[in-house]
This record gives C-alpha cells, sequence and structure tokens, in this order.
C-alpha cells in the first residue's frame, strides 16, 4: 500500500500484492466506517459528505524466487467532500492496511 505525499486525488491506482479475500478483510478491519460490497470486487464508504468507491481486479501473481504473491489492481474513485475529507478517510486505510516488510 502506497500513502499519498501529496494532494489526494478524486480517483486514482494501485497494485497491491493481496488476494481479495485478503483485501476485503483488512478493509473491514481498517475502515473507520461501515464497508458496503455493492457488487464482487466493489466496496463503498461513506464518512460525512465523503463516499469512497473501491473497485478491486485480479492481475496475476508476482513471482520473487519461490515467493508467489498474488496482485491485485485497486481503483479509488472518491466523490463528495474536500480533499481534507478523502485524506482523512484514506490515510487510516493506508496506516492499518499496511503489510510488514524488511
Amino acid at each position: 500500500m502506497a500513502f499519498v505525499s501529496g494532494p489526494v486525488p478524486e480517483r486514482f491506482e494501485r497494485e497491491v500484492t493481496a488476494s481479495p479475500a485478503e483485501f476485503e478483510r483488512d478493509l473491514r478491519k481498517a475502515s473507520p466506517c461501515a464497508v458496503e460490497a455493492v457488487a464482487p470486487g466493489h466496496f463503498r464508504l461513506c464518512a460525512g459528505p465523503t463516499r469512497l468507491d473501491i473497485h478491486v481486479a485480479t492481475r496475476g501473481v508476482r513471482r520473487l524466487g519461490l515467493l508467489q504473491l498474488q496482485t491485485l489492481g485497486v481503483r479509488y474513485e472518491f466523490s463528495g467532500g474536500t480533499e481534507s475529507d478523502r485524506r482523512a478517510l484514506l490515510v487510516p486505510l493506508d496506516r492499518a492496511m499496511q503489510r510488514g516488510g524488511g
């Protein structure tokens, strides 16, 4: 999970290493608000005036030696609210969903 270092745009994409089930589990644990499953691979979070739609699609496997990591393309789409509202919703998700590394 990459952290946003500048203004949070209304739409952007990321590539993450997780299965769809892992992503959904971590999203539900990390979210400061209710997570609605709109459709398979489509989640919605609403916090005040801000709505965040997250679309998840499998992209295959990344291989590092014998290690195989499933990758997902994740599209974030905000509507309503201000840039500050978007940041307030995204930063806790980023922090809680980051994975260890070394």
